[in-house]
């Protein structure tokens, strides 16, 4: 199967997701990886995409929306039964009769409650209620580390969230598979550009536990990706400093190469992912993909011999440069 890098979502009228117990780096020592896998998650809930108008006898309305509930919502259960799959819902939905239904979910960290009244269409004949929702998501990414002693992982360096609504997706299950890069859209001013790759979701390499705003964490089961790899120390926010550094990614195949770049800033009080500014200065890189493109987040960024930080996130006007996480922090939300 072909894909685009960079966590591409399944492209289902509804869909999300929601994970469990974190996974922490058990020693002082990690495996700097920027590996590329294929992500794999599903969802304890549904969340809204996005809100949309039903054709009604009354007209244009979306009784979502008219009820309270928004886009970025995370619905857990409908009248008491657990929401497990849009499926579920748009059952729960055209078996409703037009009776109220009663939602109960997250809005962030925000308990909600709402009842919607469905609306019959006037096109298809069904009660509809005007929401579109996610509840599953496939895409690739890229691995950051992992602890060799007990194969625990982090990846992406920033969240998992609804390609719609920007909402973060909380995760029941997931795992992750074998990728390969097979092509590159260099990134120009304006246009971020791309990395094209395969993965293969028959062969699961590593199981997720939980999606966090610094990277998605889990165990690897397949050791082979790290056995042979070295370990190296980790850096504290304060032992990071500007000036030459190197990323370790892939941009074609499986396996990663260094590339230079330059670390300009620094910003230990950063709280969206964004501690370290970056700019590439390999000419390779350059050349190729003019800089960073979607795909290589994760991507381990090493200074002095210590792992210290991932890359999260290209400047869309000047792909040379963009920014990362400090892995203080990934290690932190694993905690």
């Amino acid at each position: 199967m072909r894909k685009k890098l960079g966590m591409q979502w399944c492209a289902a009228l509804l869909l999300v997701c929601v994970l469990s117990p974190c996974a922490q780096a058990a020693s002082e020592k990690l495996v700097p990886l920027g590996v590329p896998v294929g992500v794999r998650m599903t969802a304890a809930g549904v969340v809204i995409s996005a809100m949309t108008t039903v054709d009604s006898p009354a007209g244009e309305i979306c009784p979502g929306e008219q009820a309270g509930l928004e886009a970025g919502d995370i619905l857990q259960t409908a009248n008491g039964e657990t929401l497990s799959s849009s499926s579920q819902l748009a059952e729960i939905v055209k078996q409703s009769g037009g009776n109220p239904i009663r939602f109960t979910g997250l809005r962030g960290d925000t308990d909600i409650s709402v009842s919607v009244q469905p609306v019959k269409s006037k096109t298809t004949g069904t009660y509809q209620i005007g929401i579109l929702v996610r509840d599953s998501m496939a895409g690739i990414g890229t691995l950051t580390y992992v602890d060799p002693e007990s194969g625990e992982f982090g990846a992406l360096g920033h969240p998992v969230s609804d390609v719609d609504s920007g909402a973060l997706m909380p995760l029941e299950t997931g795992s992750i598979v074998p990728a390969s890069v097979i092509g590159v859209v260099a990134g120009e001013a304006g246009t971020p550009g791309e990395l094209v790759g395969t993965y293969e979701f028959s062969r699961e390499i590593g199981q997720l536990d939980d999606n966090t705003a610094c990277g998605i964490f889990g165990t690897l089961t397949d050791s082979s990706l790290y056995s042979a790899e070295n370990a190296v120390e980790t850096a504290e926010e304060e032992e990071i400093h500007t000036g030459k550094a190197q990323i370790l990614s892939c941009i074609s195949g499986d396996t990663p190469k260094y590339y230079d770049i330059v670390i300009e800033k620094v910003t230990t009080d950063a709280e969206d992912g964004r501690s370290l500014t970056i700019r590439v200065t390999d000419s390779e890189l350059l050349e190729k993909t003019g800089g960073i493109v979607p795909g290589m987040s994760g991507s381990p960024i090493l200074q002095d011999g210590k792992l210290v930080g991932a890359v999260t996130h290209v400047l869309v006007n000047n792909p040379a440069r963009g920014f990362g996480v400090s892995i203080e922090k990934m290690l932190e939300a694993a905690a």
